[in-house]
Parts: C-alpha cells; structure tokens; sequence
C-alpha cells in the first residue's frame, strides 16, 4: 500500500523575509518617519542646529557602538566599554593634574586599553570564561582599581588650549569635530569587516567557531583582537565625551546609559547577538535612529527617569526582535556555510 504525500500550502514566512532584509535599510527608513514626525509636533526639531545637536550627540556613543559590533560579530559581548570610556578621561585628566604631559598621559591611556583588551580576550577565548561575567568583571575593577588608587577629586575640568578640547569643538572640512572623527571611525571600520582577513574571520567565527578553527585559520588571535579594537575606541569614545562636556566626573558606573545605548544601537542595527550577523551601516543607522529619540524624548521635557526607560524598554524589544529574526539554535549551526 503506498500513501501519496499531498502537498501542502506554505504560508507566508514573514521572519524568513524579515530576516533577509538588510536591517539598516529598514532602521533608515524608520528614521525618516521620526524625522517627519518631530517636524510636526515637536517645534524646534527639524532644524539644522538640532540635527546638528542630534549628530553631534550620537557621534561618542556611536564609536563605542562600533566598538560593542566588533566584539558582537564574533559571538561574544564587552561590558566593560563603558568602563573605558569613562576611566580614559579620569585617567588622563589625573596624570596631567600631576604634571604629566597631554601626550605621555594619552599614551598609557591607550596602553592600559591595550592591556584590557587582551585580558578580556585571553579569559574568553584561553581561559573559556563567558564574556558576560569576563568583561563584567574587568570592567568592575578598572573603575574600582581608579577611584581607589588614582583619582583625587570628583570632577576634572579639560584645558580649553588642549589637544583634548579640540576633540569637542571647531569643524574639519566643514563638519563638526566629532562628527568628522566618527565618520572616520565608521568608515574604517566597514573596511575592515568587508576587506580584511581579520574581518572575515571575525564573521566566520560568529558563524560557527568550530568550524572557522576546522579552516585553519588564528580563532583565538581574531577574538583577542575585537576584544582589543573595543577597547581602544572606547577609550577614544569618552576622548569625544570629555571634550564634548568640557570635564569629567567620577561618579559614572560600569553599567551607564553609554553602555546601554550602544549596544541598543548594535542590536537594533541588526548585528545579532548570535554572532556572525550584521553590518556597520547597520549599526550606523541603529546610532542615528537611538540619537532621534533621545532627542525627541529632550525636547518634550520628559524627566531623565523616563529617557531611562524609554532607552531600557528600546533595548528589550530589539533583544527580542533580534532573537526573533535569528534563533540561536539556527544561527549556531551552520557548520557548512563558511
């Protein structure tokens, strides 16, 4: 007795095409509606001070989004960029308090970035400490080891004639300071994702690390390597942040709204937290869409505990969208797609 397989209907897959769409395009297009509606009920928002207001804002957190994406793409996060962003100028600030040159203070600045980075990647990739609790740790006792050991005072003013200050104002080419430095940021980074072996290999490992070690190629040095290139833009992004703000304080924790809004940005640019997934004009756009919001939820007075949960509630929903669109039990197994 044989028994004929009937066909059936297939309904419309519309995560399956969701999914397939670059995610940027759709955040873009999201903008554009935010744009219209702050023109039409908030008076002063389309305006090209406060779209300036608006770039300029989202230029900090923005490289610190790039910094979140590259860690991201490789299956991992990096809670401690906050962390970074916010020692940096403290740091910096400090030593020059105590007669260091600008240079030399910037220079073991980076050093100690450096240095965190390769330890969070050593005790992810050598060690197998998940990244949640390596990078929450790090990032604890950076700002612990300098409130104790180093820091002096609560509030450290720039120098208007500093290298430092110029981060924050004047214009390169007619386009605000920062803005410009980010721009190079976002630009850089896109090539190497799209060019380079580093980024490939990035990519292949948020695919599949199994697999990507099967090829033969330096897994552990490439996730080394993000954790480092993370480390190294944030401390540039609170580089941005001081100069912007003109000084810098000591009362910041690791879990700032810095660290959420970037890595909201990330997520809802679609670079997914399975790892392997996501492009820079993704997380170009999801920078610019959190900046519109911010902005419009300024301009209506709202209280900052409100723009506090609106931004924790943005977040949610793009954790869950993401993990709607790309199941991790799909996204991990793709051992034949490199």
């Amino acid at each position: 007795m044989t028994s004929l397989a009937m066909p059936t209907r297939r309904g419309i897959d519309v995560r399956g095409r969701l999914a397939e769409v670059e995610q940027g395009t759709l955040v873009l297009l999201l903008i554009g509606v935010l744009l219209v509606l702050g023109a039409l009920t908030t008076q002063g928002f389309f305006t090209s001070g406060n779209l300036a207001v608006v770039l300029r804002f989202s230029a900090a957190f923005g490289v610190v989004a790039v910094a979140q994406a590259f860690v991201v793409l490789g299956k991992g996060v990096d809670l401690s960029v906050g962390a970074m962003a916010l020692v940096a100028g403290q740091i910096t600030l400090e030593l020059i308090s105590r007669g260091w040159s600008e240079s030399s203070a910037i220079g073991l600045v980076v050093l100690l970035a450096l240095v965190l980075g390769v330890v969070n990647g050593l005790l992810v990739s050598v060690v197998g400490v998940p990244a949640l609790f390596a990078t929450l740790g790090t990032g604890q006792l950076l700002l612990g080891g300098t409130k104790v050991w180093l820091l002096q005072t609560n509030l450290y003013t720039v120098k208007p004639d500093s290298f430092l200050a110029k981060l924050g104002g004047g214009s390169v080419v007619g386009i605000p300071t920062a803005v410009f430095w980010s721009a190079v940021v976002f630009l850089l980074g896109w090539l190497i994702w799209s060019y380079t072996s580093f980024g490939r290999l990035l990519r292949a490992i948020g695919d599949n690390t199994d697999t990507a070690r099967q090829t033969g190629g330096p897994v552990r040095p490439v996730q080394i390597g993000s954790y480092v290139v993370a480390a190294l833009l944030s401390t540039f992004a609170g580089y941005l942040i001081m100069a912007r703000e003109g000084s810098v304080t000591t009362t910041g924790t690791a879990f700032s709204p810095l660290l959420f809004t970037a890595l909201t940005a990330v997520v809802i640019g679609g670079v997914s937290l399975s790892g392997g997934r996501g492009t820079l004009l993704g997380v170009l756009a999801g920078t610019l869409f959190i900046g519109v919001v911010t902005n419009l939820l300024t301009l209506n007075q709202l209280s900052p505990a409100l723009e506090d949960l609106a931004r924790s509630f943005t977040l949610v929903i793009a954790v869950v969208l993401d993990a709607w669109l790309h199941p991790r039990d799909e996204e991990t197994a793709k051992s034949g797609d490199l």
